[in-house]
């Protein structure tokens, strides 16, 4: 029998395929590389699969252009097109108009690498739901344990794919060989079949595991965010009460971790701090992913690019001038006298720039609010000149705060940003170069997200008294006045204060414009979702840059209500000559499209 670390090799080598092409799954390629008569078959082959799945998630939250052959962090995209923020860079780069640069043949990795990741990570689901029936294994609670994490890696995905896609295949089994006749299947069908094996699986998944691995309290997780798209809203609080209550989870407000000793920080800034994220000590990790430098099974090799991706261009010397015409600011390698910025803040590129609404209006109300303050929050205008003379740059204004007037894009080049969520310091291959972004394990799921997902539930039950408890809860540890009522949108509000970088944001606004399609509200329905859906609405009315059709470089920001979905990948749709999966309505193909079940 192999032993296990040869098990992954070969795994991780078979699957190494897989990720070539921008439609693997749905392609006329076996979706399976794997024998089943004789591979993975016991207990330590099928954990094997496990660990492969987890490390699919992790692909989501790390990498860039430097160490995936992609331009940016996946979950970029869920942030590009939302209510909290665009693409930063110029338009050769990415996409600002969505209804001319965003087609089912676009070829610029964006949605495409999140539609790879989901029918990958569906796949290795499946195969490990497929052979457990078929296993050796005589143990019927190993069996349950092993088959209720492969049903939360399936119904991750789908709970993705379902908002980002909506209808799409249905796959529930293993496929072991070409297959050429997919169908879409309907959204709510998929969710209905994801609820009912997240019921399966809350009832298996380990209570206790350790960091990296999925316990109980994820499944129930992400069966409360299930439940909400069902509108099983009652479910929905039963689940995240549970979470809450009964897995030794807390919200953790009182100081802890390797900084615990510093006053001058705060227990948001501990929550986030790199060695702290996985620690036993903290209670609110529910969900993690971990990247650590020179450790096997990284899918970053030069860690996380958060770093690059968020923050602003700030170092732009041609840019950021002095007002006596000198360029003002540089990211070269140290060490020199104004080199103390580049460590701090890195070396960002503004794939992402943030809105008026989650830069300044989210922060209208919020007091002493530590989630905005220093030690979390970087208010440009505490940026100084650092570009000495001897590189260049003016010894008059060396060392003064930057004059926002002489910042020729401030698009790229000039604006806040939370730290506390970008900034990763161990970088530690980087060690006295330009820092990009280093290694650091990331929340997938928080409890300070249960409490909104259950507020919001509340909302929708009309207990606006429990909703306005929940979110009071999370603004109570942020030190942030109490709010003495609450609406959905304030539910939303405190996610962008509190889940940047961590929720789904795009995937969290489409659901709820589904459901208020599904519910009828506010004169949405769903037979006509991509000509008028709530979720284009809010973008319009949060989204400063396309509601004003803001115009940078050589086009504009623009978006249609069609883009609450995404084009199906037109290669996907051509070589399923047996089968139909439909495009979405809005881009070309649709008019081909047929009735799902």
């Amino acid at each position: 029998m192999k032993t296990m670390k040869n098990i992954i090799k070969c795994l991780t080598a078979s699957l190494l395929v897989v990720n070539l092409s921008s439609c693997v799954d749905l392609d006329p390629e076996p979706l399976s590389f794997f024998a089943p008569e004789n591979t993975f078959m016991d207990k330590e082959g099928l954990e094997a699969l496990l660990i492969t799945s987890r490390k699919q998630i992790k692909w989501e939250w790390f990498g860039d252009a430097f160490n995936a052959g992609y331009c940016e962090t996946p979950l970029v995209y869920e942030y590009a097109w939302s209510d909290i923020s665009v693409m930063g860079a110029p338009e050769v780069k990415e996409i600002h108009n969505l209804e001319t640069q965003l087609t089912p043949t676009t070829n610029m990795a964006l949605h495409l690498r999140y539609w790879d990741l989901a029918w990958n990570g569906i796949k290795y689901a499946n195969t490990l739901i497929s052979r457990v029936p078929k296993s050796n294994i005589d143990n019927e609670d190993d069996k349950n344990q092993l088959l209720a994490e492969g049903y939360f890696h399936r119904a991750y995905w789908y709970y993705l794919l379902v908002n980002q896609w909506g209808d799409v295949p249905l796959l529930l089994e293993e496929v072991t060989g070409p297959k050429l006749d997919f169908y879409s299947t309907s959204r709510m069908k998929i969710l209905q079949q994801m609820k009912t094996d997240m019921e399966f699986a809350v009832k298996w998944l380990p209570k206790n595991v350790q960091p990296g691995c999925v316990s109980r309290a994820a499944g129930e997780h992400l069966l409360a965010k299930i439940y909400l798209c069902t509108g099983d809203f009652q479910f929905a609080v039963d689940a995240t009460t549970r979470c809450i209550n009964d897995y030794g989870l807390h919200l953790m407000k009182e100081r802890f971790g390797v900084n615990a000793s510093d006053a001058s920080l705060d227990v948001f800034n501990d929550l986030f701090q790199e060695d702290n994220i996985s620690a036993s000590e903290n209670k609110e990790a529910i969900f993690v992913v971990q990247e650590r430098y020179g450790i096997e099974g990284n899918v970053a090799p030069k860690g996380s690019a958060r770093m690059r991706n968020f923050v602003p261009y700030w170092c732009n010397g041609a840019a950021v001038k002095t007002p006596d015409g000198k360029q003002g600011t540089t990211y070269d390698a140290g060490p020199y006298e104004g080199y103390e910025w580049v460590e701090k803040l890195g070396r960002g590129i503004a794939k992402i720039r943030p809105t008026n609404y989650s830069q300044y209006a989210i922060w209208g109300k919020c007091g002493n609010d530590i989630r905005h303050n220093d030690n979390n929050w970087f208010n440009i205008s505490r940026l100084t000149y650092n570009r000495p003379a001897s590189k260049g740059g003016s010894e008059e204004y060396f060392g003064k705060p930057i004059e926002r007037a002489f910042v020729s894009d401030t698009m790229r080049c000039y604006f806040s940003f939370p730290t506390v969520k970008t900034l990763i310091y161990k970088d530690d291959i980087n060690v006295g170069k330009t820092p990009t972004g280093g290694f650091t394990d990331t929340y997938v799921f928080r409890l300070a997200e249960t409490y909104l997902m259950r507020a919001e539930a509340y909302y929708w039950l009309g207990n606006l008294p429990l909703a306005k408890e929940d979110v009071n809860e999370i603004r109570r540890r942020a030190k942030a006045p109490e709010l003495p009522s609450v609406t959905l949108d304030d539910i939303l509000d405190e996610r962008a204060r509190e889940l940047y970088i961590e929720e789904h944001r795009k995937v969290e606004l489409t659901r709820i414009a589904f459901l208020k399609a599904q519910l009828g509200q506010d004169g949405y329905s769903l037979g006509n979702f991509s000509e008028k859906n709530w979720y284009y609405d809010r973008i319009m009315e949060k989204n400063n840059f396309f509601a004003e059709e803001y115009f940078y470089s050589t086009n504009a920001f623009i978006m249609k209500p069609y883009h609450v979905l995404w084009p199906v990948p037109l290669t996907a749709i051509t070589s399923n000559t047996q089968g139909r999966i439909n495009q979405n309505i809005g881009y070309f193909g649709a008019e081909d499209n047929i009735p799902v079940e």
